[in-house]
C-alpha cells in the first residue's frame, strides 16, 4: 500500500521563481492535510520561505533542506523545473508515498488510490503529468522512469521539459500498464490548463450574454469537479498573474465562482 505520507518541493533556487511562497501554496498544504490526515508532509527544499502565509503552512510540516542535484547520469539539469522533476521521483522511491505540485489543492482523500504501487493521472488529450505522482517505496514504474533520465537533456531554458516529464511516463505506462494505475482526466487534472478560466467564469469585461453563460456553467464545474476529483492543477506558471497572485482570504471567501466554493472550507 502507498504510504499515506505528502511530499512538496519548493525553494530550489533563491528567487522562488518569481513566486514567492503565497496564499495558494498554503491552500495546497492546509488541504493536503486536511483531506488526507497524512502521517507526514515533507517539504523539500534549498532555501526556506517567509512571510505570513509560510508561517501559517509551516506547523504542518516535516522539513528536509537538500542540496539541489546539478546532473543526472552526468546530464546536467540547468532549470530549477527540471531539478524538482528529478527531486520527487528521488524522494518518493526513497520513502514513497503522494508528491503534489505546490500548486496542486486537495478535495478529498486520496485512500481510495493508495491500493495500487503506483498512481499517476491523464493530462488533457494525452500524457501523465508529474503534478500528482503516488507510488509504494522502490515502485518498480519509478524506478524504471528514473532510469530513462539517461537521456535527458537540457539547454537551461526547460523547453524540454514535457519529455521526461509528461510524455516518457505516458509511454512507459503504455508499454508496462501492469506497474501502475492511470487515473481518467477528471481525477487530478480537471479543468485542464487551457480550461482553468472554468474555475473563476468568464471575466466582467466580456458581453452580457458571456457572463451569463459563465454565471450557468460555474454550478456544472463545481459539481463536476466536487463529485469527480481528487485535486485540481492551479498551473500557477500559466495563471500566476492572471488569477492567483492577487487572491486573499476575502476576495476566495465572497468569491460566487467554482474557486470559491470548493476552497474557502480551508480558510477556517
Amino acid at each position: 500500500m502507498i504510504p499515506n505520507i505528502i511530499h512538496f518541493v519548493f525553494g530550489l533556487c533563491d528567487d522562488f521563481g518569481g513566486r514567492p511562497f503565497s496564499l495558494i501554496h498554503y491552500l495546497a498544504v492546509k488541504s493536503a492535510h486536511e483531506c488526507n490526515r497524512p502521517e507526514a508532509i515533507y517539504f523539500h527544499y534549498a532555501y526556506e520561505p517567509s512571510g505570513e502565509w509560510w508561517d501559517r503552512a509551516k506547523p504542518f510540516l516535516t522539513l528536509v533542506q537538500l542540496d539541489p542535484p546539478r546532473n543526472i547520469f552526468g546530464n546536467p539539469l540547468l532549470h530549477y523545473a527540471h531539478i524538482s522533476d528529478v527531486v520527487r521521483l528521488e524522494a518518493l522511491l526513497k520513502y514513497g508515498g503522494i508528491y503534489l505540485d505546490i500548486d496542486v489543492l486537495c478535495l478529498k482523500s486520496f485512500a481510495p488510490l493508495r491500493r495500487f504501487e503506483a498512481v499517476m493521472g491523464i493530462e488533457g488529450k494525452g500524457g501523465l503529468c508529474n503534478a500528482v505522482i503516488m507510488a509504494v517505496p522502490e515502485a518498480p514504474f519509478i524506478r524504471r522512469w528514473y532510469q530513462e533520465y539517461g537521456t535527458f537533456r537540457s539547454t537551461g531554458k526547460d523547453e524540454f521539459w514535457s519529455e521526461h516529464s509528461v510524455q516518457r511516463p505516458f509511454e512507459l505506462a503504455k508499454q508496462f500498464p501492469g506497474e501502475i494505475h492511470t487515473a481518467n482526466r477528471f481525477s487530478f487534472f480537471w479543468p485542464c490548463f487551457f480550461q482553468f478560466p472554468l474555475l473563476f467564469g468568464v471575466s466582467a469585461h466580456r458581453p452580457f450574454l458571456q457572463r451569463l453563460l459563465g454565471l450557468l456553467v460555474q454550478p456544472a464545474t463545481y459539481l463536476v469537479v466536487k463529485s469527480r476529483s481528487y485535486c485540481i492543477h492551479l498551473y500557477e506558471s500559466m495563471w500566476w498573474d492572471k488569477y492567483l497572485k492577487q487572491l486573499t482570504p476575502e476576495s476566495i471567501r465572497t468569491m460566487h465562482r467554482s474557486f470559491g466554493w470548493l476552497f474557502r472550507r480551508f480558510l477556517r
